[in-house]
């Protein structure tokens, strides 16, 4: 499993730099009973663009699970509607207080506790509702200009897409793909980075017209990496290949 604790004090490397570049912060370790939750647990850091990335990684996941619920998949859902309460929230928890953002955990845990208990309940997709909104009022949280600026937005971009290659790649063992969840979620984090895009694809279109043509066309090339929430028996695009994209899309966004 992704180690995402360690994992997220890497997203947020300048596009100037490499991730072999930049120095590695502080660690303890935090074990629990779950081997996904076996992570190394990073000093809080509370950059815009972290905390945008990780409320990103928290709707790619939901973005999954709304995908299997309304194909009845209630299992395969679940850890999707877990990983975000269980390993996201306490990256951002910290901050909710200080950018004036309601506490959102117990909403989280509602939808969570649904589709374990009772998943054909009316109520889930309420629930569900309930979540993407508490997500996207801590991103509002987020000042105007920081949301509509270009180098704000393609630094979470770069984030969300480093962590689905690194899923991706978990996923995929002998040419085959083992592990559906991490192709899952590799998933929803490149629809979610593929969204946050459109938010400034006018912006990049008028400043950087050569640069916008490239991130578009690779985006979309990189999308065929996921024909489908059900993974396929065989990836369609090796790991190598969607590493090159991603790295292809992180060149480009050097503004």
């Amino acid at each position: 499993m992704i180690n995402f604790r360690y994992l997220s004090s890497l997203l947020l490397v300048p596009f100037a730099m490499t991730i072999t570049s930049c120095s590695q912060p502080e660690q303890t370790q935090e074990t629990t009973q779950h081997s996904h939750q076996e992570m190394t647990k990073t000093e809080a850091k509370d950059t815009d663009q972290e905390y945008l990335t990780t409320l990103g990684l928290m709707k790619g996941h939901l973005l999954i699970a709304k995908q299997l619920i309304d194909q009845g998949k209630y299992a395969e859902a679940e850890p999707h509607i877990g990983h975000p309460v269980e390993e996201l929230y306490g990256d951002i928890e910290g901050q909710l207080t200080k950018r004036k953002v309601a506490d959102f955990k117990g909403t989280l845990n509602q939808l969570n506790d649904g589709i374990k208990t009772n998943p054909k309940s009316d109520k889930i997709k309420g629930q569900y509702d309930s979540s993407i909104a508490a997500i996207d009022q801590a991103i509002s949280a987020v000042p105007a200009d920081k949301l509509q600026s270009p180098e704000t937005i393609l630094l979470v971009i770069n984030g969300l897409l480093k962590t689905a290659n690194a899923e991706y790649e978990a996923a995929i063992a002998n040419g085959k793909i083992v592990e559906v969840i991490e192709y899952q979620d590799s998933m929803g984090f490149m629809l979610y980075a593929e969204q946050l895009y459109q938010s400034i694809a006018e912006a990049m279109s008028q400043k950087y017209p050569e640069k916008n043509e490239v991130i578009t066309t690779t985006l979309q090339k990189l999308k065929t990496a996921w024909p489908s929430v059900n993974a396929p028996e065989t990836p369609v695009m090796a790991p190598e290949q969607v590493s090159e994209l991603v790295t292809k899309i992180n060149e480009s966004g050097k503004i």
